[in-house]
C-alpha cells in the first residue's frame, strides 16, 4: 500500500509516528495525526461492510489497525463506511487520537468527517448527528477549520445536506456562527454554501436556525444568487 507522509509547518518531513502541533490561527486548533501506513488488509479498502464482513471488522477492531489507516478506511465514499462512522471514529479514539486531531492528509477531524457521513444516499444522518454529539461532549471544536478548504463542521453539513448536523453543531456553538464566512466559497455563508449545490433542506434549516438570507459574499452574491438554475420554485421555497 503507498505510503503516506505529513509534514510539518516548517516544511520538512515529520517522524515516523508522530504527532505535530503547527503553528495555526486558533480556529484551526488541532493535531495532525502523522505517520506511515504498515500493510493491512485491502477489505477495508474495497466498500466491503465492515461490520458485516468478519475480516473487515477483525482488521477495524485490531489494536495493530492505526490511526493513520483507520483514517484511510473514512475517506472511502462508501455507504458501507459512511453508515459505520461511529465505530471506526470509536475505533479512532480508542487508539488515543484526540477529539480536535486531524487526518494528516486531508487536515479534516472527526467532526468534518461525521458531518459528510449524514449525506444523503451515502450515509446515515441521525447516526452521524449522535456520534456528533458524542464528540461534541468530549470536546470537539465545532468551529475547527480544515487547512486545505478553510470550512468548519457547519459549512461540511451544508455542502452535504444534511440538516440533522447543521442543527447538532449550531448548538454547540458561539451565537453568530450560522454566519460564518469560508474564503473557499468567495468568502460566502453556509446558507451560499447550500444554495449554490442546490441542497434545498439544509438551506431551510439554516434559514431556521437564523441564517441571513441577505448575507453578501466576496463578489458581492446573496445566497439566491448562487442558485445555478435560478428556479422560481427554489426562491418560492426559501422564501428569500
Amino acid at each position: 500500500m503507498e505510503e503516506t507522509q505529513s509534514e510539518t509547518a516548517d516544511g520538512g518531513e515529520s517522524p515516523e509516528g508522530e504527532m505535530t502541533k503547527e503553528d495555526v490561527p486558533e480556529s484551526s486548533e488541532g493535531d495532525s495525526v502523522l505517520g506511515r501506513h504498515r500493510s493491512f488488509s485491502p477489505q477495508l479498502l474495497t466498500g466491503r461492510p465492515p461490520t458485516r464482513d468478519p475480516q473487515c471488522r477483525e482488521v477495524l477492531l485490531d489494536p495493530r489497525t492505526s490511526v493513520p489507516e483507520l483514517f484511510a478506511v473514512l475517506r472511502q465514499w462508501v455507504p458501507q463506511v459512511q453508515k459505520n462512522i461511529s465505530l471506526i471514529g470509536n475505533e479512532i479514539l480508542k487508539r488515543g487520537c484526540g477529539v480536535n486531531d486531524r487526518d494528516g492528509l486531508t487536515d479534516m477531524s472527526l467532526l468534518h468527517y461525521t458531518c459528510k457521513a449524514g449525506a444523503p444516499g451515502i450515509g446515515d444522518a441521525e447516526t452521524a448527528a449522535s456520534f456528533a454529539r458524542q464528540l461534541l461532549c468530549l470536546g470537539a471544536l465545532p468551529g475547527l477549520r480544515s487547512r486545505w478548504t478553510n470550512m468548519n463542521a457547519l459549512h461540511y453539513a451544508a455542502y452535504f445536506d444534511v440538516p440533522p448536523l447543521i442543527r447538532v453543531v449550531l448548538q454547540a456553538s458561539p451565537p453568530g456562527e450560522v454566519d460564518a464566512t469560508c474564503s473557499d466559497f468567495d468568502f460566502g455563508t453556509a446558507l451560499h454554501i447550500a444554495a449554490s449545490n442546490l441542497c434545498l433542506s439544509a438551506a431551510k434549516c439554516l434559514l431556521e436556525m437564523g441564517a441571513n438570507p441577505a448575507f453578501r459574499d466576496g463578489f458581492s452574491n446573496g445566497p439566491n444568487d448562487l442558485d445555478p438554475k435560478s428556479t422560481e420554485d427554489w426562491r418560492h421555497q426559501l422564501k428569500f
